[in-house]
């Protein structure tokens, strides 16, 4: 109704679930119970990880699909066992799918011609998964130096607990309510919040570019 045709044929399935799915894990879990948090975290990070897959090229999709299963398989079994070593492999294995998602998503953006609701689509979802990806970083910290962080509750054992620090330095807001207190805690909240000023100055400009040439070709 509001888009051309052209613009439809630009937006794949694959990234409108894939920003429902983050939207959902990001914004709407923490207003569930408590008690079923943990489940609802475990089967939207299952979703997220399969999806990302699809909003890549075709020779991608191949290479990833086993980092993908062997990602899912370790996180679920670590989950149902409680194994600690397990958890932590897996989380790295998390880190580094995320981290080859969101660079493949930024590489596509760049070599895309023009700009159309699927290339924002993909920088939208690139930007939440470069957070989800800091998350787990800011996890395995805190997993392996409970004092990295220092929390205004004594606690963070809880998921939205990253994932709220996270965006909030992604976005240099800073409450104060978490802060880094070792020099390794810093370290990564300087890296988030550099990382995310650069993609949202970088994308932008690519973006308002890409617009301005369509248009521009678009008078000729």
């Amino acid at each position: 109704m509001f888009l051309s045709k052209k613009e439809k044929d630009g937006i794949a399935w694959s990234n409108i679930l894939l920003l429902v799915f983050t939207f959902a894990l990001i914004f709407l879990v923490p207003l569930f119970l408590e008690a079923n948090r943990k489940s609802i975290n475990s089967i939207l990070f299952s979703a997220i990880f399969f999806l990302a897959i699809f909003t890549l090229g075709k020779n991608m999709k191949k290479r990833m699909i086993i980092l993908a299963i062997v990602a899912f398989v370790t996180e679920w079994i670590a989950e149902i066992f409680e194994l600690n070593t397990l958890h932590y492999i897996s989380s790295i294995v998390n880190v580094l799918f995320f981290q080859i998602i969101v660079i493949r998503l930024i590489i596509q953006i760049a070599r895309s011609k023009e700009v159309n609701a699927g290339v924002i689509l993909e920088s939208v979802n690139a930007y939440l998964l470069l957070g989800l990806m800091f998350t787990m970083l800011v996890a395995i910290l805190h997993l392996y130096n409970p004092g990295a962080f220092g929390f205004s509750n004594n606690e963070a054992t809880k998921v939205h607990d990253f994932i709220y620090f996270t965006f909030v330095t992604m976005s240099t807001l800073g409450y104060g309510d978490v802060t880094p207190v070792e020099p390794i805690g810093k370290s990564l909240s300087i890296l988030i919040s550099v990382t995310g000023q650069l993609y949202i100055a970088i994308i932008i400009a690519m973006l308002v570019g890409k617009f301005s040439a369509g248009i521009s070709s678009s008078k000729k």
